[in-house]
């Protein structure tokens, strides 16, 4: 019952942006109200951001209109998602590495495309090169990834990241 009262006192009447200290029955107690900076309480920890990690994504489209997924591990960030095939993201990416890191799809060429995608994680934020490639309508998937029809997109659980780098090499018609 006393938890519950202090957090009724919180949410009603000691509540941060507007304190009503006349009304509160810990006024004579209270060291906010006497050095007269209660209304600076609680105070919030600096937000922690993390160190800019970077990375590629790869967005492979067939001649059939189909995008090339692969599900991430269970465990980790982002676990058993649906994602574009991609590079390791880090703090020292090296673009011409991560190249080397794209799916080997037969008779097809990796193209890089202008600007970037930024996404902030809570612990870091992050910035994508996207490369773009054709790939013909029978070409099986690598090993450990799928073909996804376009307009089955929606129904993948994509994270908001890979939503962003497939707009970027989609929507804005960069791979047809």
């Amino acid at each position: 019952d006393f938890a519950q009262a202090l957090m009724d006192l919180g949410a009603t009447i000691c509540s941060p942006k507007r304190p009503a200290c006349s009304l509160c029955p810990w006024t004579e107690s209270c060291l906010g109200c006497a050095r007269g900076d209660q209304e600076a309480f609680p105070r919030k920890a600096p937000k922690r951001e993390g160190a800019l990690r970077r990375g590629a994504a790869f967005v492979a489209l067939r001649a059939d209109g189909r995008v090339l997924l692969r599900t991430r591990a269970e465990k980790g960030l982002l676990g058993g998602m649906s994602e574009v095939p991609g590079s390791v993201w880090s703090h020292d990416f090296d673009i011409g590495q991560a190249v080397r890191s794209a799916p080997c799809l037969k008779g097809t060429k990796w193209r890089k495309l202008a600007g970037l995608v930024r996404h902030t994680f809570t612990h870091f934020p992050l910035e994508l090169t996207v490369f773009t490639a054709q790939a013909a309508r029978a070409l099986p998937p690598p090993k450990g990834a799928r073909w996804v029809k376009i307009a089955d997109l929606p129904g993948e659980a994509l994270p908001n990241v890979m939503r962003k780098v497939l707009h970027h090499a989609l929507d804005r018609g960069q791979v047809r």
